[in-house]
């Protein structure tokens, strides 16, 4: 652990700097006699290291999973005798794992990483802007054919495959067993129930958070188009008459994730609402007097969003590429991933892994749900839909106008 505390402190202080430094003018040498080269040259040696960015959670959030991971990366060490450099960066935004990527990529390629770590959503725009390499001939079929369907599509062009999730996070119900004793399984047990319902709606931001994208795409059933008024005016059907009977937690849609809603059902301020399985893994002595299931939605069928992260390649050398894919494997054989993803709280992208995780029905609950999760929808980026939905959805959810009159609105916006 103490190796990857220090890594983080030299990524952080890499990551402050504004911009590469220029290079150095080299001195003027003596001329020195032409070598001769033998008939035969000898093979370049393999690289004695790599160089591996991860987001510094990893490193900081759990002592257990941090030891976890070194000892993986000592094993590799040890067989290969490649050295891994692990630098730290914060996951998002400025001096972030794909800020500085796309920051270093044009500019200072000496410093890039041979791998890196990143969100789902940031390995898609990494793999768009063509930052990462194919992995598809240098990492196993046993390991790519075992991830959950959702990983399968993660930063996908066509039948490339750009990068490799190895963790996954998803939002879920959690509900207070003597309010509720099974999980409402659609939006009219919810209303015949009674109790309260907080899930976050993104508040002012004009984005759908996965727990109205859920909704709403139980709405649109088997419908692919999403600009469907029917679709819309049944969502805000649910809301409204949720809300005029008292039954949504209205402080809790401003939030933009689970969070709030996840302390809010813990504290019993409200009997059920939206957590994740992250939040729900990393609370479980809490947990235990509450229960969990799927997100109620309107046709009865669970739906998931799967978010997480994922590793890829980003060294154009062929030698190290075949490196990198060794450490890959080696960080995600199944033994491995199972020991970090149970102690860092995460449920693992494999199969293979999650079978090695304690038994129960949290994990039972966990593995079926990951079968069926999905990534967000393409339409998720389209910023005017994406945008009219939402404030129709928050003007019912607030009560700022009636269902007809935020239908006609976003129609006429589309």
């Amino acid at each position: 652990m103490r190796k990857l505390i220090l890594a983080l402190l030299f990524g952080l202080l890499v990551a402050a700097c504004s911009a590469p430094a220029p290079p150095a003018t080299p001195a003027t040498e003596a001329a020195t006699p032409t070598p001769t080269i033998p008939p035969n040259p000898p093979p370049t040696s393999q690289p004695a290291r790599l160089t591996l960015w991860l987001p510094d959670w990893m490193v900081l959030d759990t002592p257990e999973a941090t030891d976890a991971l070194q000892g993986t990366i000592d094993a590799f060490t040890a067989e290969s005798g490649v050295t891994v450099d692990v630098i730290a960066k914060p996951p998002r935004g400025e001096g972030g794992l794909l800020d500085f990527l796309a920051a270093s990529y044009p500019v200072a390629p000496g410093i890039l990483p041979d791998v890196i770590a990143l969100p789902f959503t940031d390995a898609e725009l990494a793999a768009d802007a063509d930052y990462l390499q194919p992995l598809n001939s240098l990492l196993s079929s046993e390991l790519q054919d075992d991830l959950f369907p959702f990983a399968q599509d993660i930063a996908r062009r066509g039948e490339a495959r750009l990068a490799i999730p190895f963790a996954a996070n998803f939002e879920h119900l959690g509900f207070q067993l003597s309010a509720v004793s099974e999980p409402p399984v659609d939006w009219q047990v919810v209303l015949d129930s009674g109790v309260t319902y907080a899930f976050p709606a993104g508040g002012n931001e004009a984005v759908l958070t996965d727990a109205l994208l859920v909704h709403y795409l139980s709405s649109l059933g088997a419908e692919t188009n999403p600009r469907n008024e029917q679709a819309l005016r049944r969502t805000l059907t649910f809301y409204d008459e949720a809300r005029k009977r008292g039954l949504i937690d209205v402080s809790t849609t401003r939030s933009d994730n689970a969070a709030a809603t996840w302390q809010r059902v813990l504290q019993g301020q409200v009997e059920m609402a939206h957590t994740a399985s992250d939040l729900w893994l990393g609370d479980r002595e809490q947990a235990t007097i509450l229960r969990f299931g799927p997100i109620p939605t309107a046709d009865s069928t669970p739906r998931a969003i799967a978010r997480g992260w994922a590793y890829a390649i980003v060294t154009a050398d062929e030698e190290r590429q075949a490196l990198s894919a060794n450490l890959i494997e080696r960080l995600m054989a199944p033994e491995a991933l199972a020991e970090w993803s149970v102690t860092a709280e995460r449920l693992p992208t494999r199969r293979a892994a999650l079978a090695r995780w304690p038994g129960g029905n949290y994990t039972l609950f966990a593995g079926e749900t990951l079968e069926s999760a999905t990534r967000p929808p393409d339409w998720a980026a389209d910023t005017v839909l994406v945008r009219s939905l939402h404030r129709a959805m928050i003007d019912i959810l607030n009560g700022a106008t009636d269902i007809e009159s935020a239908v006609r609105t976003a129609v006429e916006s589309w």
